[in-house]
């Protein structure tokens, strides 16, 4: 078996599921993939559009499991892959029928661990492709892609580095260096898992060629009140924390999570919740709750020390360090309030 395709999936549109599992069935090269959907839980019809397929496609491996979460429902179909090479495919997306034989082609000349490759997102009344034309020297090496998925990289353009999908890999690197997803992020689990992932791979390489489509929806939870962000996203933070420890990184990844708390700070926490149009507790307590989580560490002497630029930046962490909190959060009231209009006009 050459290419294992492992797509998760839990409560996921028929329409999009079933678009997504025959695009990876319909391959040019079917008869050297397997693919595996992993269904955590769903309650929908998911399951029985599962099970009528596998019925027809003997190449489609269904595993059902009770709903513990995509990174466990990633980990099973990881353990069940027999080929090669590892792709995962989310069960909303899509990829193009001749994507797993052209980049595996690419995968066996350049002999790399990991081969990223294009991809569009795909909006309801448009597509935007995201394909690197042109590789700029010593990008695609380990530590410039996982710097790259703590604080980005301009030089990478479209690619998404910290993304599951987009990659083909060799399926020895995760299996002999045991590399999983972490059980019981929420958040963040992709990106930790591929922070790993490169970290005990020996070589990359980018095949600019559109094969990946990313469908962008309207439901996303990411925009969503979220009243548990600050413990979600701080399990998260301490995965990155601790890959920077396990793998003794240096100080500029100790700066790269230092500014990840920062980012999330003024991004997740007040976007998802204390600044989010949905939450209804009283401004003056949520202002006091957030002054007291900013002066808990790492927090406080993150806020003292960072340095940033630009007007806005350099405004909003002024703001933090005077303590006019009132004011940071018609700030953001404002970006929520554009960001809305911006997703409803463009991001459809």
């Amino acid at each position: 078996m050459k290419i294992s395709i492992i797509i998760p999936v839990y409560n996921t549109d028929s329409s999009y599921l079933r678009a997504s599992l025959n695009s990876c069935l319909r391959q040019t090269i079917a008869d050297e993939i397997e693919v595996i959907a992993v269904n955590d839980g769903s309650t929908n019809d998911a399951g029985e559009l599962l099970k009528e397929m596998a019925e027809s496609h003997p190449s489609l491996k269904v595993i059902n499991q009770e709903n513990m979460g995509t990174s466990v429902a990633r980990n099973a179909g990881i353990e069940a892959a027999a080929g090669d090479y590892i792709m995962f495919v989310d069960a909303d997306d899509w990829i193009e029928e001749d994507a797993c034989e052209k980049v595996l082609r690419e995968a066996y000349k350049s002999n790399a661990d990991i081969t990223f490759f294009g991809y569009a997102t795909n909006y309801t009344n448009r597509e935007i492709n995201r394909v690197l034309e042109k590789v700029p020297e010593g990008v695609f090496e380990k530590e410039r892609l996982e710097i790259a998925i703590l604080k980005g990289d301009s030089a990478l353009g479209p690619v998404e580095v910290g993304t599951p999908w987009g990659k083909l890999i060799r399926a020895a690197v995760i299996r002999d260096k045991k590399v999983r997803y972490t059980p019981g992020l929420k958040k963040g689990q992709d990106t930790v898992f591929i922070l790993n992932l490169i970290e005990n791979s020996a070589s990359f390489y980018y095949y600019a060629y559109l094969g990946y489509h990313y469908r962008m929806l309207g439901s996303s939870i990411s925009h969503r009140y979220n009243p548990e962000i600050i413990g979600i996203m701080e399990a998260t933070l301490k995965a990155y924390g601790d890959f920077v420890k396990n793998y003794n990184k240096g100080g500029i990844f100790k700066e790269a999570v230092r500014r990840k708390y920062y980012r999330i700070l003024l991004g997740e926490y007040l976007m998802l919740d204390f600044c989010h149009p949905d939450n209804k507790t009283e401004r003056s307590r949520r202002i006091c709750e957030f002054n007291a989580l900013t002066e808990k560490e790492p927090y406080r002497n993150i806020i003292e020390k960072i340095t940033v630029k630009g007007f806005y930046d350099s405004l909003q962490l002024m703001l933090l360090k005077n303590k006019k909190t009132g004011i940071l959060f018609s700030l953001k009231g404002l970006e929520i309030a554009v960001r809305n209009i911006l997703i409803h006009q463009f991001g459809r």
